[in-house]
C-alpha cells in the first residue's frame, strides 16, 4: 500500500523538519500547540500526508462527524501532515510536521515518515515532546533534550540543555529519532516537563519554554514576547488559583523544596548534571491533595483560554487541524 500523498514539489533549500505528535509525547499538549503557533505564524503549505488507515485503531482515535452548512454531515479523519515554510531570513527551510502517535504498525510508521524526509532532502530533524513530571508550575521549565549526532549534541550543550539519560518505554518520538540515527540524518529531540497537577490543555507556559528554545537551537530568529507574556500571565493564574487552597499549596511548597534540594546537591561533574524525566514514574511528594475546586478552577481556566485562541487565532490553520481541535 502507498501511504504516502505529495500534495506539491517545493525546491526546499536543507530543509529542517521540526515534528510533533499528539497523546503520550504530548503533555498537556505541549508540543503540538508550539507546532500549531508555528503554523499560525508562518501559513506554510501542506507538501504531504501519510495515509493513517493501517496505523490507527479508530476506536481509540475516532474520526468526526461535522456539519456542513448545518445540514450535510461529512467525515474528519484523524491528520498525518507535513507543512512547508520558505523561509527567506534563513539560510533553510523549514517543514513542519503535525500528527498523532499511531496505536499500529510503528516500524512501517517511522519508515514512512522517514521516506517522507529522503524525499524531501531533509538535513536534520528536531522532534518536540512533553512529559508529565513531578516539577511544580512556579519554576522554569526544566528542558532535556536528545540527540547521537555530535555536532547537534554540542549545540544542545551550548545552550545549557541537559542530556537526557531516560531508560525505559518510549514513545514514537524515541522511535523516530532512532530511524534518523540509522538513515545517519542528524536528528535532536527536545522534552519539556509539565506539572503533573496541570494534565489540563494547553499548558502555554510548557509551549513557550519549547518555543524559546527551539528558537535558539535553529537561530529561527522568532519574536516570541506574545507568547511569554502569556506563559507569565499563565504561572500567575495558576499560583491564585494554588493560593486558595491551603493542601495544593502546601503539596507545591513541598515540590519547590524537592527541586531546590535537587539543585542543591548536584555534582560539577557533567554526566552528574544529566538530567533523567521517567514519564512513568511515580510522583515521590505522594498523591495531590483533594484540591478538586484547585483542578475544576484549572480546568475551567483553561478551556477559556483555549476557546479564545480558537475563536480568535485559527482562521488561518489548515482545515484538518481546525476540526480535530473541534472536537476534543
Amino acid at each position: 500500500m502507498e501511504y504516502i500523498q505529495y500534495q506539491s514539489e517545493p525546491e526546499l533549500r536543507d530543509p529542517v523538519v521540526v515534528a510533533a505528535l499528539g497523546g503520550w509525547n504530548d503533555a498537556a499538549d505541549s508540543a503540538t500547540t508550539a507546532i500549531k503557533f508555528l503554523i499560525d505564524r508562518w501559513k506554510p503549505a501542506k507538501i504531504a500526508d501519510i495515509e493513517i488507515e493501517d496505523f490507527f485503531v479508530f476506536t481509540e482515535t475516532r474520526p468526526i462527524i461535522k456539519l456542513v452548512e448545518g445540514i450535510q454531515r461529512t467525515i474528519v479523519w484523524p491528520s498525518s501532515q507535513f507543512l512547508a515554510y520558505q523561509a527567506p531570513h534563513l539560510p533553510y527551510d523549514i517543514i513542519l510536521y503535525l500528527g498523532s502517535e499511531p496505536q499500529l504498525k510503528w516500524k512501517t510508521f517511522s519508515k514512512t515518515f522517514l521516506s517522507v524526509c529522503q524525499h524531501f532532502k531533509v538535513a536534520e530533524v528536531v522532534l518536540l515532546g512533553a512529559l508529565l513530571a513531578d516539577v511544580p508550575h512556579s519554576i522554569s521549565v526544566p528542558i532535556s533534550g536528545t540527540s547521537s549526532n555530535l555536532d547537534m549534541k554540542e549545540r544542545l550543550r551550548e545552550m545549557d540543555i541537559h542530556n537526557s539519560r531516560y531508560e525505559g518505554p518510549t514513545g514514537m518520538i524515541g522511535v523516530l529519532q532512532d530511524t534518523f540515527r540509522r538513515a545517519a540524518i542528524p536528528a535532536a529531540s527536545l522534552w519539556a516537563a509539565a506539572p503533573h497537577y496541570l494534565a489540563a490543555t494547553p499548558n502555554i507556559k510548557v509551549t513557550s519554554a519549547l518555543l524559546t528554545y527551539l528558537n535558539t537551537f535553529l537561530s529561527l530568529g522568532l519574536d516570541l514576547r506574545d507568547i511569554q507574556a502569556d506563559a507569565i500571565r499563565f504561572e500567575e493564574q495558576i499560583s491564585t488559583l494554588v493560593a486558595r487552597d491551603p493542601e495544593a499549596s502546601a503539596y507545591v511548597r513541598k515540590l519547590e523544596e524537592q527541586i531546590s534540594e535537587a539543585a542543591s546537591g548536584e555534582e560539577e561533574d557533567e554526566e552528574e548534571n544529566d538530567v533523567v524525566f521517567n514519564p512513568d514514574r511515580t510522583v515521590s511528594t505522594g498523591p495531590l491533595p483533594s484540591a478538586e475546586t484547585l483542578i475544576r478552577g484549572v480546568e475551567e481556566l483553561l478551556r477559556k483560554q483555549r476557546e479564545q485562541q480558537e475563536n480568535g487565532d485559527d482562521e488561518d490553520e489548515p482545515e484538518d487541524f481546525k476540526d480535530e481541535e473541534d472536537s476534543e
